[in-house]
């Protein structure tokens, strides 16, 4: 056995024995005050409940009701930390483009064919979570991320100019991005532009029926839950996650020959 071999089991065991005696002995406080777990037990009896239809958000799955549901505004701020991050990206690199013929080797053929089975199997695994969001642990932005993960391996596995190869520019990413907010937006005020047209009352990031509304989105796709606007914001926010995150890698990836007139600055002797 290498030594590198036990210092790493070693250091896990030591991890586990400091977050045990932090839970155990309430080195992290108190998990959860007590005034706060009445709104847990609401939460889990409300999440999913066809008999209380105002109060409930109609999906299986507790944590993307609240994210997306009772806190629902507050996570559309939250998503607009990463967007506006990638605002200042695309301003720190505008002008810049992929080039062609600098450099397109790659890693070795076996990188390349593990890369070729490996990158439809991360594909599907992102989509699934992004799209059984409401139902099982996931979610739009685990589900985005975890397909900009392929994104990320073919770059490092067959260069940059292979993405641009495949016609996956910074252009077609940008644009992928902003599909995706647009429609979170939409979703979010659905309810509302439907009742402005047929009367009556509805509220942004309306789900089921509330209180002083009639107005709903649909709570099951045939014999499955729905969940209403979860869905949709899930399968939107992945497809606004995976177009923003990738656009930044790619950016990232930018070499020198292509980035040096935007941000090469001056040279000092």
């Amino acid at each position: 056995m290498r030594v590198s071999d036990i210092v790493a089991g070693l250091s896990m065991a030591i991890l586990a024995i400091i977050l045990s005696y932090l839970m155990v002995y309430g080195g992290l406080g108190p998990i959860a005050p007590y005034n706060l777990r009445p709104l847990a037990v609401s939460y889990l009896n409300y999440t999913y409940n066809p008999w209380e239809i105002k109060l409930s958000a109609m999906a299986p799955e507790g944590v993307t009701s609240i994210v997306w549901d009772y806190r629902g505004l507050d996570t559309y701020f939250e998503t607009s930390v990463l967007f506006i991050a990638l605002i200042g990206l695309l301003a720190l690199f505008r002008g810049s483009n992929i080039v062609q013929g600098i450099s397109n080797k790659g890693l070795s053929l076996i990188v390349k064919t593990t890369t070729k089975i490996v990158a439809p199997l991360i594909l599907v695994a992102g989509v699934s979570l992004a799209y059984h969001g409401h139902l099982t642990p996931g979610g739009g932005f685990q589900g985005g991320s975890f397909m900009t993960v392929a994104i990320a391996l073919i770059v490092v596995a067959f260069s940059i100019e292979f993405i641009a190869q495949k016609k996956i520019t910074i252009d077609k990413l940008l644009i992928i991005r902003w599909i995706g907010l647009i429609f979170i937006v939409l979703t979010a005020v659905f309810l509302l532009i439907k009742a402005l047209i047929f009367g009556g009352y509805a509220y942004i990031f309306q789900n089921m029926i509330r209180i002083g509304s009639q107005y709903t989105m649909p709570s099951w796709f045939l014999d499955r839950p729905l969940g209403g606007i979860l869905f949709f914001f899930n399968v939107s926010e992945s497809v606004a996650v995976v177009g923003g995150l990738s656009l930044g890698i790619v950016l990232l990836s930018l070499r020198d020959e292509e980035v040096k007139h935007v941000i090469g600055g001056e040279e000092h002797e």
